[in-house]
């Protein structure tokens, strides 16, 4: 279901939904014996004939059908442009907004909700759309449009922010995130007298249900449980404040009102400490790659110099040109090494080393051969040519 995480480019595992999770729901849909009036909650939409309704947003079903549409129209212009349907790139998800946490931590933070309407192929949407529509059937008329919207966009940006938090490194994408919140706002309500007690009975054994079998399938690579249970603990706060606030309807504007804006405060708040307070090595790494990138463009821009250049002068600019910006570049990795990075960007470092010396090597062998004109470091700068080839094809496996 998820906010899928890929590494980059594991595929979630999509989450399942009973289908009976509305048996019950028109038995109870405001809190049982509490000050709630009749008319103040509009009929489920189960209850409507047309099956097409699902889709079409109306009196007290507005938020959910809007929220399934805006994630099937971004997916089918992520399809318009090229992106494959069923296991699209990561170079695509982070273009179209993914929570990669290099970029998300370097002045990117939408991501954090950008990725709540980004899903990782047409599986992993047609599930998630689908767990969206059970919950938001149930849901959305017991909390109103304005909270169950305000509900999803706090359990998915809870979600993408313990994600980012837990994750050494993410790329992530997916509502399940926002989902999984407003599950754990409807078993909050179900922990309370809101229902009589046979359908709290039966919506609590399908909603564990559904929660456990998809925490427990999150425990497979490539799915992120972080992000699943950022947003169950963020909807299960939600709920029960809602709770608490329609205790005293008569107070809504005061009391209950400021203790509805707790949950989304505090989210908020979470979200501003994390982001200031995580360290961003990989987007670091990152511009110190493409210092070391632009370094070696320079270093080597002195084999395009003019066909009419003398040799005395090629020898000067692989001098002051080449040699000192493959030194610069050396430099550059010493300063990576001092980052915290995983294994694998350490050894793509070591890698880029190895190329930066043997380049440098090269470089000060043929400005001495065209400076002193002779011939007796050809076959070195030869050997040194063909490690610097089989580094490159090292490097691009990676």
């Amino acid at each position: 279901m998820n906010n899928e995480s890929e590494k980059p480019s594991n595929s979630d595992q999509p989450l399942t939904t009973n289908s009976d999770h509305s048996a019950g729901l028109n038995q109870a849909i405001e809190p049982n014996n509490l000050p709630v009036k009749e008319n103040e909650v509009s009929p489920p939409v189960a209850q409507r004939a047309n099956p097409l309704a699902l889709f079409i947003p109306g009196e007290g079903y507005l938020i959910t059908p809007i929220l399934i549409w805006i994630n099937v129209v971004l997916f089918m212009l992520m399809a318009l442009t090229g992106v494959n349907l069923l296991h699209p790139a990561s170079d695509d998800l982070i273009r179209w907004g993914a929570n990669y946490s290099p970029l998300t931590l370097d002045d990117q933070p939408w991501r954090f909700l950008s990725s709540c309407f980004l899903h990782i192929g047409v599986i992993h949407l047609v599930f998630n759309m689908y767990a969206l529509l059970q919950i938001g059937l149930l849901l959305e008329p017991i909390l109103g449009s304005r909270q169950f919207v305000i509900a999803y966009l706090m359990a998915g940006l809870a979600g993408s922010v313990v994600s980012l938090w837990w994750h050494e490194i993410v790329l992530g994408a997916g509502a399940s995130g926002a989902i999984f919140g407003l599950y754990g706002v409807f078993l909050a309500l179900l922990t309370t007298n809101w229902f009589d007690v046979q359908t709290r009975r039966d919506l609590m054994r399908n909603s564990l249900i559904f929660v456990g079998y998809n925490l427990v399938i999150g425990l497979q690579a490539g799915i992120d449980n972080a992000a699943h249970m950022g947003g169950l603990l963020a909807g299960l706060l939600f709920g029960y404040t809602y709770y608490f606030s329609a205790l005293h309807p008569s107070r809504a504007s005061t009391q209950a009102g400021w203790l509805l804006l707790m949950p989304p405060i505090l989210t908020v708040v979470t979200t501003i400490v994390v982001y200031v307070n995580t360290g961003n090595p990989f987007g670091e790494y990152d511009r110190l790659l493409k210092r070391f990138s632009l370094l070696e463009a320079q270093a080597l821009s002195v084999f395009r110099l003019p066909p009419t250049t003398s040799a005395a002068g090629v020898a000067k600019a692989i001098d002051e040109q080449g040699i000192v910006s493959w030194r610069k570049a050396l430099n550059v990795l010493t300063e990576a090494d001092q980052l915290a990075l995983p294994e694998e960007l350490r050894q793509r470092t070591k890698l880029l080393r190895q190329y930066g010396r043997l380049r440098l090597t090269s470089f000060t062998l043929l400005q001495r051969s065209l400076r002193d004109t002779t011939h007796i470091y050809d076959q070195q700068i030869e050997d040194l040519d063909r490690q610097i080839y089989g580094i490159q094809k090292q490097l691009e496996k990676q």
